[in-house]
């Protein structure tokens, strides 16, 4: 334990000091962040901040897990690897059309789509070639998704609509930094308590790498992650989930993101089918903001519920 501590913090200190050159290149080429002119009108003060600092943690934790995880005794790691990349790479795209465009389009919806579906497919498969999805149990053993079919859907769907999530969160100052650093440290707590040596300290490099983030990005931002680090946040999530056959406590460890993206999906439904809007702004912390919170307050809020939804899921 004391060494995946110890990872956790060499994590950390190495994804500052790679974020500290990242951030001062981005500004330096003027990568900027588009406001989206639809949005709350506070946001735009945050126009011309520089975006995808995610870079630097996105390649801490990649750079990390290929040094501490062996490989050779479980590849499944190391297809987590390959997609978590490919999940930044098409976030990377999203945000340099946005910069290219000087507007909030980046890529369309449906390819976004597509290319994750893929990718989330790929692992998927791989996973049932090593015979992963025989050792479903508990519920969704029950409800037969030890079934390859059933399981490539089912894994497939977690991971897109894992990192669809986290992306739909990353709308405040630290929101995403601090909720996705407290989700991976619930799931190494989960693994630990599971005797998962390379889960607990893939995600105490995640948890590290990304809490820092912090520094750079609460209470004002210096530098906004980008969907470069908010699509490989949730892929990471829900990757490590689906490796240690613990799906189902994504939705309570992860509930946060749950509800974001359940609160866009309802607002999108209840406008085409009534013309009615049923939160203020979505997804939900934009609700907030509208009522009269303030940013910080919304955030710090979001933390505590993944802290308390964390011990719930860990703990019981």
């Amino acid at each position: 334990m004391n060494s995946q501590i110890f990872i956790l913090f060499i994590s950390a200190i190495v994804s500052f000091l790679l974020t500290y050159p990242i951030a001062w290149v981005l500004t330096f080429l003027h990568l900027n962040q588009t406001i989206r002119a639809e949005g709350p009108q506070t946001h735009q003060t945050k126009a011309g901040t520089p975006t995808m600092g995610g870079i630097g943690f996105v390649v801490t934790i990649l750079a990390f897990s290929l040094i501490f995880i062996n490989f050779d005794l479980d590849w499944r790691y190391l297809a987590l690897i390959i997609m978590i990349f490919g999940f930044a790479l098409v976030g990377f795209a999203d945000d340099l059309l946005k910069i290219v465009r000087k507007q909030n389009l980046g890529l369309t919806f449906w390819q976004k789509i597509a290319v994750q579906t893929a990718l989330a497919a790929a692992f998927s498969l791989f996973l049932i070639v090593l015979g992963h999805h025989n050792l479903t149990s508990g519920f969704l053993k029950i409800l037969w998704f030890a079934n390859p079919v059933l399981f490539f859907l089912l894994s497939t769907f977690i991971i897109v609509g894992t990192a669809n999530a986290t992306n739909l969160t990353d709308g405040l100052n630290g929101l995403l930094a601090g909720t996705g650093g407290i989700a991976f440290l619930s799931f190494a707590l989960l693994a630990r308590k599971l005797l998962i040596y390379d889960a607990t300290t893939f995600c105490f490099i995640a948890a590290g790498a990304v809490l820092v983030f912090l520094f750079y990005n609460f209470p004002k931002a210096k530098v906004f992650m980008g969907d470069v680090g908010s699509l490989a946040i949730g892929a990471a999530l829900a990757g490590i989930a689906i490796i240690i056959h613990k799906e189902l406590r994504l939705m309570v460890i992860g509930g946060v993101f749950l509800v974001e993206a359940l609160s866009v999906i309802l607002q999108v439904a209840a406008y085409k089918l009534w013309k009615k809007r049923i939160l203020r702004m979505a997804p939900l912390h934009h609700h907030f903001e509208l009522l009269g919170f303030g940013e910080m307050p919304i955030v710090i809020g979001f933390w505590v519920a993944v802290v308390i939804l964390g011990l719930i899921g860990v703990w019981f």
